[in-house]
């Protein structure tokens, strides 16, 4: 499905009995998509991870879903992306499993290094360095708690606007 498709076919959707209300598509990958949404309860910008339809009919692929988001819901750090809540929900007849994310309102680490790249015409050292320490460190806190992230790239990094790096995406883990 298209970006835009997908855009228009989730927004105004909710889950939860209506405590998150679906808003703009973030990203989508092969298992799942993440949109920006609003949580009513506590009155703040979510970003929910949601399992395609086709594979939530499958109980292995949902059990795998749920697994992801109690093993990154135990990740306290301030380099990892939050995780809130998960569940499942009916959706259109179809079981659509859920996870509850921190919204990290910024760029992901790839944009990041192509303007430094276009504009300096390579990233700064220091930037450099500071990034590999902070992404470190949430490595580092997950592989205490036996957690391998397995997929690492600056599509899976973000910078907040503050310039705090989050390490999300642990689906693979």
């Amino acid at each position: 499905m298209s970006q835009d498709g997908a855009q228009g076919a989730s927004a105004g959707r909710s889950l939860a009995g209506g405590r998150y209300q679906l808003r703009d598509l973030l990203g989508q990958g092969g298992m799942a998509a993440v949109h920006l949404a609003y949580d009513s309860v506590l009155d703040r910008q979510v970003a929910i991870k949601t399992l395609h339809t086709e594979l939530g009919r499958e109980q292995a692929f949902r059990e795998r879903f749920r697994r992801e988001a109690q093993a990154v819901a135990k990740l306290t750090h301030t380099n990892i992306v939050s995780v809130f809540d998960t569940g499942e929900d009916t959706v259109e007849g179809m079981t659509t499993p859920y996870i509850v994310m921190e919204y990290i309102e910024g760029r992901p680490l790839s944009s990041v290094f192509d303007e430094d790249v276009r504009q300096l015409g390579a990233v700064p050292a220091d930037k450099a360095l500071k990034i590999t320490a902070d992404v470190l460190a949430a490595l580092e806190i997950s592989h205490e708690m036996g957690l391998v992230h397995r997929d690492i790239k600056p599509g899976n990094v973000m910078l907040n606007k503050r310039g705090v790096v989050k390490v999300m995406d642990f689906g693979i883990a």
